[in-house]
């Protein structure tokens, strides 16, 4: 109730991020309009803030304005595409867009070994621990390229649950490089993930945009 409340301002603490960081996130910048940012996401950061997390994207955009909000999310160890919304307006704009399925996303992984089937199409079902329930996943997958050992795969998803991609990595008998926690392949655990959130596509306004 603004009546009620109306004699209390909002307090946000501002986190004091570190200069280099800022650097990082500015130079990560592809695209900025009046209303949204896409970014190339490092890898080794996390998306938004946590147990253990002092640094997150979510507290490096909430430094520069309270109004910069995250519309989707990346694991700490996944490259690429991040769209920050930069108003509520288009924070719901983008999160309609997302839930019904209306951003097409491409990544590209290298993965240990190669999948029986080259190419196919992945309903899969995946324990979420967090809220102990079952959710239902869909990805399209193709193998690139396959050389000593090592495949080169496009996946693209139609739903975005928690660390969907690299789970049916593993499911294809095929975990991509790099992932401590579903590759039991040790031999590469000082590689980075090799995930990629290589392409976004959506529509806003009939304005088509392609990153």
């Amino acid at each position: 109730s603004e009546e009620i409340y109306s004699d209390l301002k909002l307090q946000r603490k501002k986190k004091n991020i570190n200069k280099t960081y800022i650097k990082n996130f500015n130079d990560s910048i592809l695209f900025e309009n009046d209303n949204f940012i896409v970014i190339d996401k490092w890898c080794g950061i996390s998306t938004q803030g946590g147990t253990n997390i002092n640094i997150s994207i979510d507290a490096i955009i909430k430094n520069i304005s309270k109004n910069y909000n995250l519309v989707h999310r990346l694991d700490k160890d996944t490259s690429g595409l991040l769209i920050i919304a930069k108003n509520l307006k288009y924070t719901k704009i983008f999160g309609q867009l997302f839930k019904s399925q209306k951003i097409k996303k491409t990544y590209l992984a290298l993965c240990d070994g190669q999948p029986r089937v080259k190419e196919s199409l992945v309903d899969l079902l995946i324990k979420s621990k967090e809220k102990n329930k079952i959710n239902k996943t869909n990805t399209y997958y193709k193998v690139l390229a396959y050389n000593q050992n090592t495949s080169f795969i496009k996946f693209e998803p139609s739903t975005g649950k928690k660390h969907q991609l690299r789970i049916v990595a593993k499911n294809l008998g095929c975990p991509i490089v790099g992932d401590l926690k579903y590759n039991l392949n040790k031999t590469k655990k000082k590689e980075n993930l090799k995930l990629n959130a290589f392409k976004l596509e959506f529509i806003i306004n009939n304005n088509e945009f392609h990153f």
